[in-house]
């Protein structure tokens, strides 16, 4: 019985071995370690690198793995967000004990303790690394810490930033076509001024994907892609807490995806625009349409927006704007979590926001504004319409009020449909228990 026994333990043992696959990246030599917490996935030590705004740890797996979060320090309470996973995790004393079986962007946060989460990036084994050999390959390769400056992408070229590779630098291509921003390592701003460089600016390009990065430090718009087209997001950690470190800008451009994204950011997390010209010495005020923000994971800082339109709104139409399946697991500031402020001419039409879970709402919850503002150039004001909110849950500490402001009878709003719409677990059936004010809106439908 009892060799039966040790066999059975055995075969578990070799099963767990072969059904997952681990890959750890060590840091390069120079990174900086987070101080209070340490890091073990399937009993192996993970670096956990220090930021300003968290800690960080990255790894590559398929199968299941079991992690161990230590924090050097008494742990009273935490949180593992986003909770929709529920992942069920045990305590013992100031350690953290859970599994996972797919790929999960996770913030872990002790004590309520917001300043200094850990946050986890559980990749999915690659399957796009290049050759190193490959001359249209901008080669970044594991233990060291780069400092290329700018590099400036050619049409059919590669940025490729092996796991455990550091990038003090910044990425542009500029009317390219079928360019990538590939790997697993980190792309670092943390040594340029406010506003100097973007850490990736896609200008005038089709078919761009960016796949698998993480970006810390932004000290100006992140990932921002201008009058582009066919431009993927996978997959990009962004990890800031700067002014002005947008997350993702889509300004005017066409089909646009972001998938499977983490985006940690004190200014919007997503913005789209049309007609910006910061930077740029081109038009963007192309009509922006098809763009589609999906299964990602959100934390807004003390400025900007969740998931924001606007404010510059300088094309004839921004439509088909799908946002769907996302956590918003933080909206820490006075603005807004689902935003549209179209501040120029802009008609804002066919937006959906579906099946999303927010955790934490501050400022405004709905805040959709057709208006004036420091950042219109536009003489004439837009309108928005066509807008449904469907399968929303709200929760966290604070009942967030709602706004619905039209410009004046022709510059309105109008067609809106929140359906399903929960917050605290009360469905939202009318503007008082949503406790929402509107002015100039036409056609405001609950379901």
């Amino acid at each position: 019985m009892k060799r039966a026994y040790i066999f059975l333990l055995c075969l578990a043992f070799a099963f767990h071995a072969i059904a997952s696959q681990l890959i750890i990246y060590e840091a390069p030599e120079g990174a900086e370690s987070a101080p209070e917490y340490e890091l073990e996935v399937n009993g192996q030590k993970v670096f956990v690198y220090n930021t300003r705004p968290a800690a960080l740890a990255y790894f590559s797996f398929d199968g299941r793995v079991d992690i161990k979060v230590t924090f050097l320090g008494t742990v009273y309470n935490y949180d593992i967000r986003p909770k929709s996973r529920n992942i069920h995790s045990e305590l013992y004393r100031n350690q953290i004990s859970f599994s996972i079986d797919k790929p999960e962007n996770l913030s872990i946060e002790i004590n309520k303790n917001l300043k200094r989460p850990l946050f986890i990036f559980a990749n999915p084994l690659e399957t796009k690394a290049p050759n190193k050999d490959d001359k249209t390959v901008h080669f970044f390769e594991a233990g060291k810490i780069h400092y290329p400056g700018q590099v400036m992408l050619k049409s059919g070229e590669t940025a490729y930033i092996e796991g455990g590779a550091i990038v003090r630098g910044h990425f542009m291509t500029n009317q390219g076509e079928n360019i990538q921003i590939l790997g697993r390592g980190i792309l670092d701003n943390s040594h340029y001024q406010k506003g100097e460089h973007r850490p990736i600016e896609i200008n005038q390009c089709k078919n761009v994907l960016l796949d698998g990065i993480i970006l810390t430090e932004s000290r100006h718009w992140s990932c921002a892609s201008f009058a582009s087209e066919n431009v993927t997001y996978n997959n990009i950690k962004i990890v800031s807490d700067n002014d002005w470190d947008d997350g993702i800008d889509i300004v005017g451009s066409q089909h646009v995806l972001v998938s499977n994204c983490f985006i940690r950011t004190k200014d919007d997390c997503i913005a789209v625009k049309g007609g910006v010209n910061y930077f740029t010495e081109f038009s963007s005020s192309f009509d922006v349409d098809d763009i589609t923000i999906r299964n990602s994971v959100m934390w807004n800082g003390v400025w900007g927006n969740a998931l924001e339109i606007g404010f510059e709104t300088r094309s004839d139409t921004i439509k088909n704007v799908l946002f769907k399946d996302c956590d918003l697991i933080h909206v820490e500031g006075p603005e807004g979590t689902f935003t549209i402020h179209n501040g120029d001419r802009a008609v804002v039409k066919n937006i959906r926001y579906e099946d999303i879970r927010v955790e934490d709402s501050k400022g405004w919850l709905v805040d959709f504004k057709v208006l004036n503002s420091q950042y219109s150039k536009d003489a004439e004001r837009g309108k928005i319409e066509g807008v449904l909110l469907k399968n929303i849950k709200v929760e966290g500490e604070h009942y967030p009020s709602s706004q619905i402001l039209g410009f004046s009878d022709e510059c309105n709003i109008k067609n809106v449909t929140l359906e399903n719409f929960y917050i605290h677990g009360e469905k939202i059936n009318s503007t008082y228990n949503g406790m929402m004010s509107v002015i100039h809106t036409e056609n405001l439908i609950f379901k």
